[in-house]
C-alpha cells in the first residue's frame, strides 16, 4: 500500500535500457576507464593551477575527475554562465552543501566534472573557454 494502486505502467522502457547500459559498462576495461579518469583528473588540476585568481576547493589525493573551484571577484553562477555561453557545461552553486559552503565563507563553487567519455581535447577546450571568462572579468 498505496503503490499497488499506482496508474499507469511501470517503466519497462528504463529498465530495459539499465539492462542495456549494464550490460554495456561490463564489456569495458575498468582498470583502463580508472586510468584514464586519472589522467583527465589530472589534466583539470593542471588547468586550474594555471591561472593565479582560481582557487581549487577540495584536493583530496584519492579523488575522481571533479573539481570545484572559485574564481576571485566572481559569484560562481557567473563564471559558470561565461562558461556556458561557450558551450562548456558546468554547475555552478552550493550542489547541495550549504552549510560547508556557510563553513568555508564561500558563495558556492563552480564544478567541473569529467568521466571515462570525455577526452583531453575537451579539457583543454575547458582551459581556453576559462582563460576567456577570466579575461572578461
Amino acid at each position: 500500500m498505496p503503490w499497488k494502486f499506482e496508474a499507469g505502467t511501470p517503466n519497462i522502457a528504463g529498465i530495459i535500457g539499465l539492462g542495456a547500459a549494464i550490460e554495456w559498462l561490463s564489456g569495458l576495461d575498468r582498470h583502463a576507464l580508472a586510468a584514464h579518469e586519472a589522467q583527465l583528473r589530472d589534466a583539470l588540476d593542471g588547468v586550474l593551477a594555471r591561472f593565479s585568481e582560481v582557487h581549487q576547493v577540495g584536493t583530496a589525493a584519492n579523488r575522481t575527475a571533479i573539481a570545484s573551484f572559485v574564481v576571485d571577484g566572481a559569484h560562481p553562477s557567473d563564471v559558470g554562465t561565461l562558461l556556458d555561453q561557450q558551450g562548456i557545461a558546468v554547475r555552478a552553486g552550493h550542489h547541495c552543501t550549504m552549510p560547508l559552503m556557510d563553513r568555508l565563507g564561500l558563495p558556492g563553487t563552480v564544478r567541473a566534472s569529467c568521466s571515462f567519455y570525455n577526452t583531453l581535447e575537451e579539457v583543454e577546450r575547458f582551459a581556453a573557454g576559462l582563460g576567456k571568462v577570466l579575461r572578461f572579468l
